[in-house]
């Protein structure tokens, strides 16, 4: 993965939900792609264009109103990288899960490599483990989030979950969720739950922090709450936003700082297509693994 070429590849993302996303909230994909380019000292080289990242998005809109069908539009723009924030929604060091652990193990190096990039270029990071902030208390990112003044503008509801905007309301999920999601094995699922009980973590919701892989910096900001990454976002007159994480069909869109609420507040949104994945459970329709989906 590299911002030297953040193109868009034909093919959708681990978990379906992206697609339906795009037609309900008018959001965009980012491609973090797996490019073997590099810039200097092996590091992710970043696309730039009069100092600036050139993205490559994705939307899809419908091809006449009311017609139910879509088409895929790709567009390029440039963001001011001092003027763009990322956001990781959720990216903890466990899950009552254990197949949903393994995805985000091995997502969390290039999650990591795209965080050192769009930090290099001057973006702001903000890490948002939900139900984690006890652990990062004193940390100069924890606390840059907590002291950034109050915005003046802050939108009704913003530190809420948000479980649907208007413009999804014709919109229908293209996969069966209805189970919560778990693909885990089941003889598996009891021994993981017993290992998390050992550990002294709660089996249904065991996250005490953000996977250790993805580096946080004293400039970087920390914070679960809608109301605090908004007074980030308008401290430093943030309106393009991007964000990674999990779930892409449960937290990463309803969370108070996820792609609802930052999509009706008239935020720029988008989604890195390649750094999610999808609370689903492949035995439930579409029937579709993660791996192919």
């Amino acid at each position: 993965m590299n911002l030297a070429s953040m193109h868009l590849r034909q093919r959708w993302c681990p978990g379906l939900a992206v697609a339906v996303l795009l037609s309900w909230t008018n959001g965009q994909i980012l491609c973090a792609d797996n490019s073997p380019e590099r810039g200097s000292a092996g590091s992710p080289a970043a696309a730039t264009h009069a100092d600036g990242f050139q993205l490559g998005l994705q939307t899809r809109e419908e091809t006449n109103p009311g017609s139910g069908l879509y088409r895929t539009v790709l567009t390029s723009e440039t963001w001011d990288p001092g003027k763009m924030a990322v956001i990781v929604c959720d990216v903890w060091d466990s899950h009552h899960c254990l197949n949903a652990v393994r995805r985000v193990q091995e997502m969390a190096p290039r999650m990591n490599q795209f965080l050192q990039a769009v930090r290099r270029r001057g973006a702001l990071v903000i890490h948002a483990p939900s139900g984690c902030m006890a652990s990062y208390e004193n940390h100069p990112a924890r606390l840059r989030a907590k002291n950034a003044p109050t915005a003046a503008n802050l939108p009704p509801g913003i530190g809420q979950w948000c479980d649907r905007i208007p413009a999804e309301e014709k919109g229908v999920y293209p996969i069966d969720q209805s189970d919560g999601g778990e693909d885990d094995d089941k003889a598996e699922h009891a021994r993981w739950a017993d290992q998390l009980k050992a550990q002294g973590r709660n089996p249904r919701a065991p996250w005490k922090s953000q996977i250790d892989v993805l580096e946080i910096r004293d400039q970087d900001a920390i914070s679960d709450s809608g109301v605090e990454v908004w007074n980030l976002l308008e401290q430093r007159g943030i309106r393009n936003v991007i964000v990674f994480g999990v779930h892409t069909n449960m937290c990463v869109l309803g969370r108070p700082f996820g792609l609802r609420q930052l999509a009706k507040n008239r935020k720029h949104v988008v989604l890195v297509r390649d750094l999610t994945d999808t609370m689903y459970n492949p035995e439930r329709p579409p029937q579709v693994s993660h791996f192919s989906g």
